[in-house]
This record gives structure tokens, C-alpha cells and sequence, in this order.
């Protein structure tokens, strides 16, 4: 997993706040095979059938370096087409998409973003009393849904790793968004979360997450942007 010892340190920059990302992801998605190559990749072993392995690569901004290296160790694993993934935030994602596809990868066109937010910050929010919350807890992970009549319709989790709190897998059945499902659901994941001592919440957003999490206070601190081995 992550360096432990740097997880309740105060987060100074991008580069360890990707990396406290990761560490509450692979808590979150049950990967406990996690590699640090101490040079600024972490070298996640998923084993999914669609996604083995995962490069998620620090500061690929600053060190692009660090991308051709990651893209190296994604055609050495022989698995085949997208058998080697890697993720990575960016100021400048135009750069970096041109460099991944350069180096032959293939670039997602989905657009996802980096965001975090102080806990405390975001508003604390009721259910519609035609709906029902449930949170459990799993050691570090809470889990949380929302059901009508017993059937879940909408459903988060979040990991606690230190004083970070990694939101995951936050969904709405299409047939009842925009009910406020969606901010229910992140306000009971956040109060337990908090409970547990977090502090600092951090999540990687689809386009279809973006508007949720900034009505509740969240900001965008970086492009993210993913590409796998052609």
C-alpha cells in the first residue's frame, strides 16, 4: 500500500494527495497488492479480468519522464490488449494525452477530474422520506444505500485511510436521479466518515459525478487523465 507514515501528514502537494487517493481506492475496490517503485509510480495489482494491473503514475507534470516508464512497465506485462493501465493527474492534459498516444497507448476519452474538500465543509443533508439509508461498516470501509421499498437505488462507499476519506463507486439508478439521492448518500457516507476521524475527503469524478460534487463544495484540483497498453 502507500507510505503509511505520510498519511496523516498534511497534504503539501498533488503529488501526495494522488497518492493518498490511491491508498483509499485499493482499500475501497479490496486490492492489497499495491507496489511503490520509490520513484514516483505506484504499481497497483488489481487483477481484474479487464483492468490486471494499474500504473498510477506522481507528478507526471513535472516528471514526464515517469510516464515513459510507467508506459515501459504497461507493455511488459504481456497480458495483451489493456492488460496495463495508468492514471495520472495533470495541469495540462493536452500535453500529457499527446505524449501517452506518442508512446503508443491508448487514451480514454472519458474525461474524469481530481477533487478534494475539507469534510466539515460539506453540507449536511436529509433524505426524502420516501426513501430509506442504510451505512454499514466493513473495518475502514462505510458503505451506505439508499432504497424505495426495500431495492437499492442508489449507493456509495467510502474509505477511511488516516485522516482521508476516498468516495468510490457513488451511483443512481437513471430512474430516480436528480431526487437528491446522489448528495444523501455522500452526506451520510461523510458524517460516518468523519466519526472515524477523517478529515479530508478526496475523490477521482466522471462527467456525470462533476456537478453532484461541486453543488456539495467539492473542488477540482487536477485533470485526470487514463490510458491502457494497445
Amino acid at each position: 500500500m502507500a507510505r503509511p507514515g505520510c498519511l496523516n501528514r498534511r497534504v503539501r502537494d498533488r503529488e501526495e494527495l494522488v497518492r493518498r487517493w490511491q491508498a483509499g481506492w485499493s482499500v475501497s475496490r479490496g486490492w492489497t497488492t499495491v507496489e511503490d517503485d520509490n520513484d514516483g509510480i505506484l504499481i497497483v495489482r488489481a487483477g481484474e479480468e479487464s483492468r490486471p494491473t494499474e500504473y498510477v503514475v506522481l507528478d507526471a507534470d513535472g516528471k514526464p519522464d515517469r510516464v515513459e516508464r510507467a508506459a515501459q512497465l504497461a507493455f511488459a506485462d504481456g497480458g495483451g490488449r489493456g492488460s496495463g493501465w495508468i492514471t495520472l493527474a495533470t495541469d495540462d492534459k493536452e500535453a500529457r494525452i499527446e505524449q501517452l498516444e506518442e508512446l503508443g497507448l491508448e487514451v480514454q476519452q472519458d474525461q474524469d477530474w481530481l477533487m478534494t474538500i475539507q469534510l466539515s465543509e460539506q453540507p449536511a443533508l436529509k433524505l426524502h422520506e420516501r426513501y430509506a439509508l442504510h451505512t454499514e461498516l466493513e473495518d475502514d470501509l462505510i458503505i451506505t444505500r439508499a432504497t424505495l421499498h426495500g431495492g437499492v437505488v442508489s449507493s456509495g462507499r467510502m474509505a477511511v485511510v488516516g485522516e482521508d476519506a476516498v468516495a468510490d463507486r457513488i451511483e443512481t439508478d437513471p430512474a430516480h436521479r436528480r431526487r437528491g439521492l446522489g448528495s444523501a448518500v455522500m452526506a451520510s457516507l461523510v458524517e460516518a466518515a468523519a466519526a472515524k476521524g477523517a478529515k479530508r475527503g478526496i475523490l477521482i469524478a466522471s462527467i456525470d459525478g462533476l456537478r453532484l460534487y461541486r453543488s456539495l463544495g467539492w473542488k477540482v484540483i487536477a485533470d485526470i487523465v487514463i490510458a491502457r497498453s494497445r
